[in-house]
């Protein structure tokens, strides 16, 4: 999963051509560490397909304030450089496998 922040946002989120997951966290948050922890397993499953990234909201405020991004973790899913679905709170495997496969073939 590759790191973001305000200054590459664009370029790695928007700019891309394949459908992103993005994981916004904070280093202190119990509930992202798991949440993070399945996104990271499944990255080599969608390889080519999903490009999964990483933001500490902490660290990063005004890419988490442009997204109204206000509890973590908090998943945004981009397509075409939009935002076409929100996770909020804990995200099991089971949650997130089906969406990752939608996305991977669509």
């Amino acid at each position: 999963m590759i790191e973001i922040t305000d200054l590459n946002f664009d370029k790695e989120m928007l700019e891309c051509e394949l459908p992103v997951f993005a994981c916004f966290t904070t280093r202190w948050c119990h509930h992202c560490y798991p949440t993070c922890l399945f996104a990271d397993q499944l990255v080599s499953e969608y390889d080519g397909h999903v490009k999964f990234v990483r933001l500490d909201t902490e660290k990063n405020s005004e890419i988490a304030e442009r997204y109204h991004v206000i509890a973590v973790p908090t998943i945004l899913i981009f397509q075409n450089a939009q935002e076409v679905n929100r996770f909020l709170g804990f995200q099991d495997r089971s949650t997130l496998k089906p969406m990752l496969d939608i996305m991977a073939t669509g």
